[in-house]
């Protein structure tokens, strides 16, 4: 049954393909007005997609027109792509939206409910059942993650869309320790104690936990609850309740707190963890970090391992639960002249391994060759620096050829994974903030006075966390989580 739906997957490519390379000016390729036939009607459409990215584009114009040689002959339409660096198009990104520019597929990261809000997304829920099945087939429950109302408007990209909190940690160091199978079936927070002691003793020099991302952004980010698009209101049991209740409130918050600041206390973290800069990879790297916490999936390790330089372990802290994803999707602007060749050629992306490995990748024997394992690998003499093509992928992609530092089971592993996993209640659902803008931006000062101190165990959550919760009642959460709550049951009586 595995082989049979990866068979069927990997012949739908996902579009998050496109979205990372790029250099530091926008780089397109106009490969002129077609007027050969193409596709069943003969007639030849021109489209334009938009993305960021932070690879190279200098050959953009030659990749896309082996691109255009497949998507002219099966449907008849020719693709122009539009690259920026991310610093551009997110400086960009309202011009996109407003209509001014002739964009018929757009990427939108992070900025998709305000994209419809605006009303520019084209309102693709007849088109896709015409023109998408490929994307259908693909996307299952997921493709709901771009629906609001009842209506689509958005392609999501094929993601890992099941995860939950996990202790990431030095698989080598614990190996050492004689740890491995501590570490293995350690279950809570309270199993690492004894193994961060022994860290702190064999490594002084060495912080035993640090933060994931260098920021001061929740330390319990990937927690095993349903966020529903922001902490203002979670389903803590998201996979049998539909209560939306305070998070800051319940037992386990009040846990995590104290777990954190016993560690704090104990010197498993340094003094100035509040305030760390530098990311986990980064102290990873340097052996100046042990363990941190973390989104963590099927695919944890392997990437960790990857991107820190280190043998990397992963321990999941509880069930894997797939929840609405559209930080990352595309849109078919609502000012698109060309809306169905549009939504063809999205599903001509999601169906053609060719088309999604040229677009990431470029030509074979000129941007890519093919290693003994059939992995992408720049040619020789030839690096990222270097390359004159190379979009990347650092994302989901199924459909592609896999790059030589990626995990060579992850295609049948995520498509293992997202069919079997666990399914939120409120899959599919986008909170509409609004009725509670205001409220939103007090709860944010609130946030930013206290959660990253209770969160980092640098404040003593039997003195602060009263006070957090109180002055987020101050600023309006009960009715954050009142309006949460109408929309979610609405949502669910659809």
């Amino acid at each position: 049954m595995k082989k049979k739906l990866l068979s069927v997957l990997l012949t739908a490519t996902t579009i998050a393909s496109l979205v990372t390379g790029c250099g530091n000016k926008s780089g397109s390729a106009d490969t002129g007005a077609s007027t050969s036939a193409g596709g069943q009607s003969g007639e030849v459409e021109k489209i334009t997609v938009y993305v960021p990215t932070s690879g190279k584009t200098d050959d953009m114009e030659a990749v896309m027109a082996k691109v255009n040689e497949i998507s002219i002959e099966q449907i008849g339409v020719e693709v122009e792509f539009k690259a920026y660096e991310f610093g551009q198009w997110f400086q960009q990104y309202s011009l996109f939206l407003s209509g001014t520019e002739d964009i018929d597929i757009l990427a939108n990261y992070g900025g998709y409910l305000n994209a419809v809000s605006q009303g520019a997304c084209y309102d693709i829920t007849d088109l896709i059942q015409e023109y998408g099945q490929d994307i259908i087939s693909m996307e299952g429950d997921y493709l709901k993650s771009g629906e609001i109302d009842g209506h689509q408007y958005a392609v999501p990209i094929y993601a890992s869309y099941s995860w939950t909190m996990g202790m990431i940690y030095r698989q080598d160091i614990v190996d050492e320790l004689g740890l491995t199978e501590q570490a293995a079936s350690a279950t809570s927070l309270e199993d690492w104690e004894p193994i961060l002691a022994a860290v702190k003793e064999a490594y002084p020099d060495m912080t035993p936990y640090a933060l994931n991302n260098g920021t001061t952004a929740s330390n319990f980010k990937y927690g095993p609850w349903d966020d529903l698009g922001n902490f203002y209101g979670v389903l803590m049991d998201p996979t049998s309740s539909t209560e939306v209740v305070d998070l800051f409130e319940t037992e386990e918050y009040s846990h995590l707190c104290s777990v954190m600041h016993d560690w704090y206390e104990k010197g498993y973290c340094d003094k100035d963890i509040q305030t760390q800069t530098d990311s986990f990879t980064v102290l990873t790297r340097n052996d100046a970090a042990f363990c941190t916490l973390g989104q963590a999936d099927f695919n944890t390790a392997f990437y960790q391992s990857t991107t820190c330089n280190k043998q990397m372990g992963v321990t999941l802290f509880g069930d894997q639960v797939a929840r609405t994803y559209n930080n990352v999707c595309y849109t078919i602007m609502s000012n698109s002249k060309h809306a169905e060749a549009a939504m063809k050629f999205m599903n001509l992306w999601f169906s053609n391994k060719e088309i999604g490995t040229l677009i990431s990748y470029g030509i074979e024997g000129t941007h890519y060759v093919l290693d003994e394992n059939g992995m992408g690998a720049y040619p020789e003499g030839v690096d990222s620096q270097s390359t004159t093509y190379h979009l990347g992928s650092t994302l989901s992609n199924i459909n592609r050829i896999l790059w030589e530092s990626e995990n060579p089971d992850y295609p049948e592993l995520l498509v293992d994974n997202n069919t079997n996993c666990q399914k939120s209640t409120a899959l599919g659902f986008s909170f509409d903030t609004s009725a509670v803008t205001n409220e939103l931006t007090q709860l944010d000062n609130v946030c930013n006075k206290y959660q990253a101190g209770l969160e980092t165990g640098t404040l003593d959550p039997e003195t602060y966390l009263p006070e957090f919760i109180q002055a987020l009642k101050d600023a309006g959460l009960e009715k954050v989580i009142a309006e949460k709550q109408a929309q979610l049951d609405a949502f669910l009586a659809q």
